[in-house]
């Protein structure tokens, strides 16, 4: 085969990998994981998402009104407990609900496709090679979102959607709440074996009556998985807050010394402040505002 030859196989190879990124990065600009509903709302499309949201929802749902039907609220019809703990029980399941709710149909930082970085910013953006758009730093591709994601932190499987800058305030606040009241759960649950006595007013041919300790098993074994899966949620977000570092960037600085890493050096306040928004620390806790914060689309830190 002579040179010339050779080159036009070259070129011809090369045309060919060129069309098929450009008719790929094409699929991908029309969002097919997608699925935008009334309000702003969006929702992910992805199978394995639906089944791990399920039994989050699930185990949250069931919870949530066993122990009010089965505890708290026959022993306050009883007068041994106050109405103060059913209250505060289903305030944080209540809550809970909402958070779950905003998180799973949250936009999470999703980069237009029509975005451009200014003259100051395009030395610090970077180039999609999925979807080729400019993206901010800190911008990553989800596999199963289909979509850039700005300041992405991971794909979560329980609430079917990523954890990005303009999200993650939320699911800070669902893994909180979650560890909350699957705490105040199990102790509920420890108390109703060992200390709360029999219900005195409860229906005796009751189907819940009947088969309350069983619903009671369930109850400690649901409310473990939640409290596990809360709580490790919430602690390793905390410190990559803390750390300014996101968990794709974690993976990426796992094997790499100190010294090689960006340099940190605002303070733990304000780099809650900049996930949760601005203003006293007090109103971070409330699931029904909004973050009040524009996003970034330049950050200090290299490129990862």
């Amino acid at each position: 085969m002579s040179f010339q030859q050779q080159f036009n196989a070259l070129s011809f190879l090369a045309d060919s990998n060129s069309k098929e990124i450009e008719s790929e990065a094409a699929y991908y600009r029309t969002s097919p994981n997608i699925i935008y509903l009334p309000g702003g709302f969006q929702f992910v499309r992805h199978v394995q998402g639906y089944i791990s949201m399920g039994c989050v929802t699930l185990a949250w749902a069931y919870n949530s009104y066993i122990i009010p039907k089965i505890v708290l609220l026959p022993l306050w019809e009883d007068g041994y407990l106050s109405y103060m703990p059913a209250f505060v029980f289903c305030l944080l399941g209540f809550l809970v609900g909402l958070l779950l709710f905003r998180s799973v149909t949250s936009d999470p930082g999703r980069i237009p496709f029509d975005v451009r970085p200014t003259s100051a910013e395009q030395m610090d953006w970077t180039h999609c090679q999925r979807c080729l758009i400019q993206r901010p730093l800190k911008s990553h591709h989800c596999s199963k979102c289909q979509r850039c994601i700005r300041k992405m932190d991971h794909h979560c499987p329980w609430i079917n959607n990523c954890v990005g800058e303009d999200n993650q305030w939320l699911f800070l606040l669902l893994v909180f709440y979650g560890a909350v009241q699957s705490m105040m759960g199990l102790t509920i649950n420890v108390l109703y074996f060992y200390v709360f006595p029999v219900c005195i007013l409860c229906p005796k041919e009751s189907w819940f009556f009947e088969h309350q300790q069983f619903l009671m098993y369930g109850v400690f074994v649901s409310g473990t998985g939640l409290l596990l899966v809360c709580a490790s949620q919430c602690f390793t977000q905390s410190m990559n807050i803390i750390m300014d570092k996101t968990t794709v960037e974690s993976l990426i600085y796992a094997r790499k010394p100190p010294r090689e890493r960006p340099p940190n050096q605002a303070t733990v306040m304000d780099k809650f402040r900049i996930v949760c928004g601005p203003g006293p620390a007090w109103r971070w806790f409330n699931p029904l505002r909004r973050k009040r914060w524009k996003p970034y689309f330049v950050y200090q830190e290299q490129q990862v």
